[in-house]
């Protein structure tokens, strides 16, 4: 019995080191599968580790949680309107263990987010075109088809040497962003060369030596699970809400609190061009090409004061722009930059995968932007 357990135990491990057959499939054409595999169904175990350096800030935990830590899911998917993914366990910075469950669901139309500790199922009503990151976005499929639908067409790509991943023999495809405002220094992709299935992604810095974010399966069979599976239902006295965008991300927009004026956004920052997002949610723009995107938005005035003095006693860089006090986040992949500006002033917050200065450049153009804005609106 001890032998045919060890016996069992050894069976991934001699798999794992089986010589891989490499694929002959042009990188142009992996790709053009990886974006196409949307359909593919699958049932998964994955696990993804980032290490991004950010600190704790106020109603932004399970963020920074998401973005230092590990993530453990189990996912069934059917479709893309079909599929569930439940996030089991998750470590945090110092190693330190936390047991739970919450799951995301996609039903259709409808998003129902399963908090296991609270007992509560929450209904999203309503486009979600900008929202905070979820575990769910870290699935290697998803997480590769949204950089693949983002990247420039100056950005170059390349084929790795294939790999086993979840006991498939995976053909790579490197990414390299072609401009020198992004952070990102590569981005590698493995996938199913038959199917286009994404197993596994790394996103290295540039110059770093090693991985900031890395999303793998561990297990996975390519089969379509049953409907009930994805399909939430509800035990008897489980708690049940519906709520639209704004009440869950209002983090982002600070709508019902004053945070902002409501004043458009320039068409350019920095340099930057503003990238129209139908049905986004008010006081929330993107700006910027490929991976030299950078998001801003007004903080809510509940939490901002809170944000900015949280970063700088994280040991955020002190900026002043305009004679105005703001702070500097720099990771080896994410930059953030906080600034005061407007009439009040309120604070905002420019997020991306871009170097300092291209943040700097764009907060100095708002102050400049609003300062005039406020001065012709009287």
């Amino acid at each position: 019995m001890a032998c045919g357990t060890a016996a069992l135990c050894a069976v991934p491990v001699v798999i794992a080191a089986l010589p891989v057959q490499q694929s002959s499939i042009s990188a142009a054409a992996l790709r053009a599968r990886i974006l196409a595999s949307a359909r593919v169904p699958y049932e998964a175990y994955a696990e993804s580790t980032a290490d991004f350096g950010l600190p704790d800030l106020p109603d932004l935990h399970d963020v920074s949680q998401l973005l230092d830590g590990t993530t453990d899911q189990y996912v069934w998917y059917r479709s893309p309107a079909y599929w569930r993914a439940d996030n089991v366990t998750g470590t945090g910075p110092n190693g330190t263990f936390q047991a739970g469950e919450s799951d995301t669901y996609q039903d259709g139309q409808v998003v129902f987010l399963w908090d296991y500790a609270r007992s509560v199922l929450t209904q999203i009503v309503g486009a979600q075109p900008v929202r905070l990151p979820r575990a769910a976005d870290l699935l290697p499929p998803v997480l590769a088809r949204r950089l693949l639908g983002i990247a420039a067409a100056t950005d170059r790509y390349s084929r790795l040497p294939s790999r086993r991943v979840a006991g498939i023999a995976a053909a790579g495809l490197r990414v390299t962003p072609a401009g020198h405002a992004t952070t990102i220094g590569a981005i590698d992709i493995w996938a199913d060369p038959r199917t286009g299935l994404p197993v596994e992604v790394q996103i290295t810095g540039r110059g770093a030596a090693r991985p900031v974010l890395t999303s793998s399966f561990l297990e996975l069979s390519e089969r379509r699970p049953g409907l009930g599976t994805v399909t939430p239902y509800p035990a008897p006295g489980v708690a049940f809400t519906t709520t639209s965008l704004p009440a869950v991300d209002s983090v982002l927009n600070g709508d019902g609190d004053g945070d902002h004026d409501g004043s458009p956004f320039p068409r350019q920052l920095g340099g930057s061009s503003h990238v129209a997002i139908p049905g986004s949610p008010p006081g929330v723009a993107v700006y910027g090409a490929g991976f030299s995107r950078f998001v801003l938005l007004p903080l809510p005035r509940s939490v901002a004061p809170a944000m900015l003095n949280a970063a700088l006693d994280a040991g955020a860089g002190v900026l002043s722009v305009a004679g105005q006090t703001g702070a500097l986040i720099r990771t080896p992949l994410l930059t953030v930059v906080m600034v005061r500006a407007g009439r009040r002033p309120a604070i905002f917050l420019f997020a991306g995968a871009v170097t300092p200065a291209v943040l700097e450049n764009a907060a100095t153009s708002l102050v400049a932007y609003l300062t005039r804005w406020f001065r012709t609106s009287r």
